[in-house]
């Protein structure tokens, strides 16, 4: 990708790391593959992919780990190999592409916060909860801090 097309597009939201699968088919293919996201903000993500993707490929997605079944539709806005041994994986950037797709990333952010809470809470906290209750706990202790809340 040359600099102008990277400044271009260069992520203008606070990124959030997390490492959750998602389900990614390109536009006009049928089958979906594996992928594993490595952060998400309000604007797009960043995945690691076995298969490669060309910027301007349009990329339909959905999170199994999530209850939440809606697709969100995306851009591949830049696309690199990141290993070549033993097995080529690619790096990816990837840009959501309407208002209502943003929405839609705003509530898997706050569902990525959500689960890395919970997790905490059963390795530091040595407490086990439901999805439901961790969302009701981080929602009182962690929402008003949340960026753009």
């Amino acid at each position: 990708m040359n600099s102008q097309a990277a400044g271009k597009n260069r992520r203008c939201f606070i990124r959030h790391p997390v490492s959750m699968t998602v389900q990614c088919r390109k536009e006009g293919h049928r089958e979906a593959c594996a992928n594993e996201i490595r952060d998400i903000s309000f604007g797009g993500m960043y995945f690691i992919s076995a298969d490669s993707y060309t910027p301007g490929d349009i990329v339909e997605m959905e999170f199994p780990p999530l209850t939440l079944r809606n697709k969100i539709t995306g851009e591949i806005i830049w696309s690199s190999p990141v290993s070549l041994k033993p097995a080529i994986q690619f790096s990816n950037g990837l840009k959501f592409l309407s208002k209502q797709m943003l929405f839609m990333a705003r509530m898997i952010e706050q569902m990525c916060c959500i689960e890395k809470y919970r997790e905490a809470q059963i390795h530091e906290g040595h407490r086990s909860l439901s999805g439901d209750q961790a969302a009701r706990e981080w929602i009182r202790m962690c929402a008003a801090r949340f960026p753009g809340a």
